[in-house]
């Protein structure tokens, strides 16, 4: 057998193991021994490549089955439509090879250098075409080293040493549910790979980023999963709730019993005992030209007179219906359709009933960028290209920058709300304060999914 190349027979067995695994894990009856590979789609900046080789790595082609023969040193990898063409770091073909290509690195690690999320990863890689001009890369890796690198990447791995351990525990095991979960749900079934490396399903830069306090707590937590009966759950979770959780049904469709609405006093931004997010409160200012263009389908002549939110909302404060009217037409958004047309933080809104000028002015002083909101101009100075200053005068002036011509200030409706994310599942602001409190993750994975068991998978 030559090294680096797995023969078809050994790929259909790890694959049945694979779905025996996931079998089991959905019906309940069983549990592994050891932690199951993951194929993670990698993300990159451009349709091809750049790989680095170092010594002793093996790349092959499992198409022939051959090694394709490279000294180390940086390559690029392309679709040439008929096959990889790989040109080394001065442009010179070194040849194509059918796809896929498969890398087993000497040292367990190798490193893309156009990967959009990391740099360096572990396990192997495989590269095959994707369409007419683009590639596929795919991170082979076990579930364990897998999450290694996905806590820092959905977590603030500082907060694991100020009190915040238990919380960055909780997040290893929502995260691990939730990649065991999809990987048995078909999340990718059209991609050659079961998840993606983007906030799609969790957010994964392989071995960059890795610290000891994220590495901690995926050790501490080996194998542990949440389970509702006996299965695997999709633990959702976001940044923070504004005080206050919620349910599946009131964001998306599907009501799920593990997800509820609840009042959560450790993400209240009203509780100075909080470590508070800087969106836990948050104003937005919608421009009249965007809720037009809502309202009519373009930029027309209608004047939006009202934008309300429909009484009533739910126990939780988020807003069920937004309705914004003018002209004789009305178009409603519902549930978090508002949070994504609009841009807003969270379901978790008022909106003030009569449209403000509006106008931001970003400075910077020694590298720090401030943007503040003002509501007129009327008495600001204003420096042009050559320095040279005035006073302005009047109400409504215009601003000329890159080839765009803007009136300010503008009229906008004013938003204005808590939280930032869908509030499903774990905050993970609120893990942190909780965990501060003495909450273990048990505790605090039990608030955030009611009636959900702790198990091992393996």
């Amino acid at each position: 057998m030559k090294r680096g190349y797995r023969p078809l027979s050994t790929l259909v067995l790890l694959l049945s193991l694979l779905f025996l695994l996931v079998m089991a894990f959905n019906s309940g009856s069983g549990y592994a021994v050891a932690p199951p590979m993951l194929r993670v789609g990698i993300s990159l900046s451009a349709n091809h490549l750049v790989l680095t080789l170092e010594s002793g790595d093996t790349l092959s082609s499992r198409a022939s089955g051959s090694l394709v023969p490279l000294p180390p040193g940086s390559y690029r990898l392309e679709n040439s439509g008929n096959g990889i063409r790989i040109n080394d770091a001065a442009g010179n073909n070194c040849g194509v090879f059918g796809g896929p290509l498969q890398l087993v690195p000497a040292q367990g690690a190798f490193s893309i250098g156009n990967a959009r999320y990391g740099s360096t990863y572990y396990g192997l890689l495989e590269v095959s075409t994707r369409g007419a001009d683009a590639l596929t890369a795919i991170n082979i890796i076990d579930m364990e080293t897998y999450l290694q690198g996905v806590i820092p990447r959905e977590m603030p791995a500082a907060w694991g040493s100020y009190g915040g351990m238990e919380a960055l525990k909780a997040q290893a095991v929502a995260a691990r549910s939730y990649a065991l979960y999809y990987l048995g749900a078909g999340r990718h079934k059209d991609d050659p790979y079961e998840l993606c490396d983007g906030q799609h399903c969790q957010v994964y830069g392989g071995k960059d980023g890795r610290t000891a306090n994220t590495d901690r707590a995926v050790a501490e937590t080996r194998g542990r999963i949440l389970a509702w009966n006996g299965q695997v759950i999709a633990p959702f979770y976001h940044s923070t709730n504004g005080g206050y959780t919620e349910c599946s049904a009131n964001v998306w469709t599907n009501p799920l019993p593990y997800l509820r609405s609840e009042p959560d006093p450790f993400d209240d931004p009203s509780n100075p005992e909080n470590i508070r997010h800087h969106a836990a409160l948050w104003e937005k200012d919608v421009p009249l030209e965007i809720l037009t263009s809502l309202l009519t389908g373009s930029r027309s002549a209608v004047f939006v007179e009202k934008v309300d939110v429909i009484q009533p909302v739910f126990a939780s404060g988020r807003v069920n219906e937004l309705r914004i009217s003018g002209g004789g037409q009305t178009v409603s958004f519902f549930k978090e359709q508002a949070r994504t047309a609009l841009g807003l933080r969270s379901q978790l809104y008022s909106v003030l009933q009569q449209p403000e000028p509006r106008v931001w002015i970003a400075s910077a002083i020694d590298g720090i960028t401030v943007k503040n909101s003002y509501t007129e101009l009327e008495g600001k100075w204003a420096a042009g290209a050559h320095g040279i200053k005035c006073m302005l005068t009047g109400e409504q002036f215009t601003v000329l920058a890159a080839d765009r011509r803007d009136t300010v200030p503008y009229m906008a409706y004013i938003f204005k709300g808590r939280g930032w994310g869908h509030g499903i599942g774990m905050s993970q602001y609120g893990a942190y304060n909780r965990a501060r409190a003495g909450h273990t993750y048990g505790e605090i994975l039990s608030f955030y999914y009611p009636g959900t068991q702790l198990l091992s998978a393996y």
